[in-house]
């Protein structure tokens, strides 16, 4: 049986300009327990969800251990990716995903190349 814990999670994403239309995506959670486990940061929705056209997604996904003692540290674990600008996708949203659930989220415009 899947677990139905309602997961709440600070998000934060930070957009950099690289060069041209190359930017790093940093996406920010805050953890609030050993019990979460990093596993992957990578562009497209969270399972089950649906998206627009104008913006990017970004999905950042942890585990988090059912059933378990878990020690209180209250922690920022972070992740970055390179993404492309796009005239049709000018914002971006980030999600933190914990155990196929959404427990947050942010979004940002992209910011002005130089």
């Amino acid at each position: 049986m899947a677990d139905k814990t309602n997961f709440q999670l600070k998000v934060h994403l930070g957009l950099l300009w690289l060069q041209k239309k190359d930017y790093q995506a940093t996406v920010s959670v805050q953890i609030t327990d050993t019990c979460y486990h990093e596993v992957d940061l990578k562009v497209g929705l969270p399972p089950g969800t649906v998206g627009v056209p104008e913006i990017l997604y970004l999905t950042y996904s942890f585990t988090h251990d059912s059933g378990k003692l878990c020690g209180d540290v209250v922690r920022t674990v972070k992740k970055s990716i390179k993404i492309q600008f796009s005239d049709a996708t000018p914002t971006v949203t980030a999600y933190a995903v914990v155990n196929g659930q959404v427990a947050g989220s942010d979004t940002k415009l992209f910011p002005k190349s130089k």
